[in-house]
Order: C-alpha cells, then structure tokens, then sequence
C-alpha cells in the first residue's frame, strides 16, 4: 500500500466548473448563513439515525453520498451540486457526532 498516495474525498462540486467561486460561495451560504427554512432541502435527524444504524455499513461517506443522491432523486426541484454537497456534509457532520 502506497501511503504516499493522496486519497480524495468526492465531492458533488466539479472542480472544472467556470462557476467554481460561485459554487464554493454558494456552499458557504447553505452551510452558514441561510436558516433551515431557508435551505433548499429539509433533515429530518430521527428517519437519518434510523437509517444509518440499520444500514450498519462501515462507510460513512459511502452512506452520506447513497443518502445524498436518493433525497434528491425524490426531491429534483431543489437540485444543485451545492444544496447535495451542502446536504452531504450536514448529514456526515451530524453522524460524526453521534
């Protein structure tokens, strides 16, 4: 195994984006500024602590990106690579805590 070799976390923000200071701008906002009303999605913390705990997998980021991916199937209206990298973070912030 190469330990030199640098790992990189994924990420729903392509980093070829001409809109990258847009995108890391508007990132910033859902995670700081805006309120929960405000956001472009919605956490309920009770159904994600269920599900991470009958998941029982050993992958956190893996089950932030599957949670990520399937809230905004359900929810396109809201879609951006912002509101999933925002979302992704929040729910990953919060499990890390639990």
């Amino acid at each position: 195994m190469d330990k030199n070799k640098s790992t990189t976390v994924p990420s729903f923000i392509t980093y070829e984006s001409g809109n990258l200071d847009y995108s890391i701008l508007q990132l910033n906002l859902y995670l700081n500024a805006y309120s929960e009303v405000d956001k472009p999605y919605k956490i309920d913390y009770n159904t994600l602590l269920m599900s991470y705990h009958l998941w029982k997998g050993k992958n956190l980021d893996e089950f932030c990106q599957n949670q990520t991916l399937g809230y905004f199937l359900l929810n396109p209206t809201n879609d951006s690579a912002e509101a999933r990298e925002a979302f992704c973070i929040e729910i990953r912030e919060f499990l890390s805590e639990t």
